[in-house]
C-alpha cells in the first residue's frame, strides 16, 4: 500500500506504507547515526517526531529492551530508503514488528536523499504522514508536549540525595545516577515546592525531554530559585531551560544535532570529545557573561553552545547527555558536581 509524507511547504513524497492506516502530524527530523537506533527511537526527546533515517539498513537493527531509553517507541513515524522485505535479523526480533505492535507507521522505499536535502535547505518543519496518499495539504496541529510526571523513588538509600526534575528523562541517566551510590528521587517538572522541601535534596538534575523550552516559561522563577539553592546540572532540554531561567536566549536550529558522535570541544582544556546529542534548539552564545555564565563546551562543527558554567552559583549545564559507555566525558560532567554535593554545598562548579 502506498503512503505519503506531505511537508508544510506543500511538497509530497511517496513510499510503501508499513502498518495500519492512520494519519500522524509531527515535525520532520533526521537521524545520522548508524547505530544506537533503539536508544534514539525510545528517547522521550523525540516524542511525536517523524524521523528520516540516513542509514539505509536501519530496519536490520538489533533489539535489546534493556537499552531502551523509555518503555515504548516515542517517535510518531519512520522514513527509510530500505525495502521492508529485505530486513535481516538473526535473533528474530525485528524493528518492523515493534513498530507494528505499537501502531507506529513506517514509509519504506523512500527517496531519503532528496527529502533530507529539502530539510537541510528549508529547515525542520511540520509534516503529515498519511496512508491516504491522495491527501494534498497539511491540516491539523502537532501535539503539545507538556507532561506532569509523578514522583518516583528510585533508590531509597544512599549517601546523598539527588533529585531529578523530570521533563522526559532517559533511563540511562537514572541508571548512571543509581550506580553512583546515592539516593535518587524523580519529581515532576511542574514543581511542588512543599514536596521539594520535604525531600531535602543535596543536588538537582534537570533532565532532557521533548519540545520547545519556552513552554515552561511560567516555571522559570522557581527553577532559577532552586538552581541558586542546590548544586544543579541540566542536560538537553534541562540545559536550555536553565539558561532561559537565568536570562539567556534560546534559538531554533534549522536542523538539529541528532547522533551519538557529535564532536564538542572543552573550552578549558581544548580537548575534543564525542557526545550523544538529540536536540533542535540551542542557547544563544551572546552576552552570557552578563548573566553570570561562561561557555564550557562548544560544538566543533558549528560553534554552538554545548555547555555552561555559572560563575556564582553551583550550576552546570550540558546540551549533550551522559552515557555509561562514555566514561571520559561522564567523569568530566559529574566529578565537580558530586564534589560540590559532598563537600561544599553552594560552591561554584568548575568543570
Amino acid at each position: 500500500m502506498k503512503g505519503s509524507l506531505i511537508l508544510a511547504n506543500g511538497e509530497k513524497f511517496t513510499g510503501q506504507w508499513q502498518g495500519k492506516p492512520k494519519d500522524h502530524i509531527g515535525e520532520v527530523i533526521y537521524f545520522t547515526g548508524m547505530g544506537r537506533f533503539q536508544e534514539f527511537i525510545t528517547d522521550p526527546a523525540n516524542h511525536g517526531k517523524i524521523v528520516i533515517s540516513t542509514f539505509p539498513g536501519i530496519l536490520n537493527s538489533d533489539l535489546d529492551h534493556a537499552k531502551f531509553e523509555s518503555d515504548e517507541i516515542q517517535i510518531g513515524g519512520l522514513i527509510t530508503q530500505q525495502d521492508a522485505s529485505m530486513t535481516i535479523n538473526e535473533k528474530g526480533l525485528k524493528i518492523l514488528d515493534l513498530f507494528y505492535d505499537q501502531n507506529i507507521p513506517i514509509l519504506t522505499e523512500m527517496d531519503t536523499r532528496a527529502l533530507i536535502k529539502r530539510i537541510k535547505k528549508e529547515g525542520e518543519m511540520p509534516a503529515l504522514l498519511s496512508s491516504k496518499h491522495t491527501v494534498n495539504r497539511l491540516s491539523g496541529q502537532m501535539e503539545e508536549v507538556h507532561h506532569d510526571f509523578g514522583t518516583e523513588f528510585i533508590n531509597t538509600n544512599g549517601k546523598k540525595h539527588i533529585v531529578v526534575i523530570n521533563f522526559g528523562y532517559k533511563k540511562s541517566l537514572i541508571q548512571t545516577l543509581s550506580d553512583s551510590g546515592n539516593k535518587v528521587t524523580v519529581v515532576s517538572s511542574i514543581i511542588d515546592l512543599n514536596l521539594m522541601n520535604s525531600l531535602k535534596p543535596d543536588g538537582l538534575i534537570f533532565s532532557g525531554g521533548p519540545g520547545n523550552p519556552s513552554q515552561w516559561q511560567k516555571f522559570f522563577p522557581v527553577y532559577k530559585m532552586l538552581a541558586m539553592k542546590y548544586p544543579t546540572i541540566g542536560f538537553g532540554l534541562g540545559h536550555q531551560i536553565l539558561a532561559l531561567a537565568f536570562g539567556a536566549n534560546v534559538e531554533k536550529l534549522p536542523t538539529g544535532h541528532r547522533n551519538f558522535k557529535e564532536a564538542v570541544i572543552h573550552t578549558s582544556s581544548n580537548k575534543v570529545f564525542l557526545s550523544s546529542q538529540n536536540h533542535g534548539y540551542t542557547v544563544d552564545g551572546k552576552d552570557l557573561n552578563e548573566i553570570g555564565f561562561r561557555i564550557s563546551f562548544k560544538n566543533v562543527h558549528d560553534g554552538t553552545v554545548e555547555g555552561l558554567i555559572h560563575e556564582h552559583y553551583p550550576v552546570a549545564t550540558y546540551q549533550f547527555h551522559p552515557e555509561q559507555a562514555n566514561n571520559h566525558i561522564n567523569e568530566l560532567i559529574f566529578k565537580d558536581f558530586f564534589t560540590t554535593v559532598y563537600d561544599s554545598k553552594g560552591a561554584s562548579v568548575y568543570a
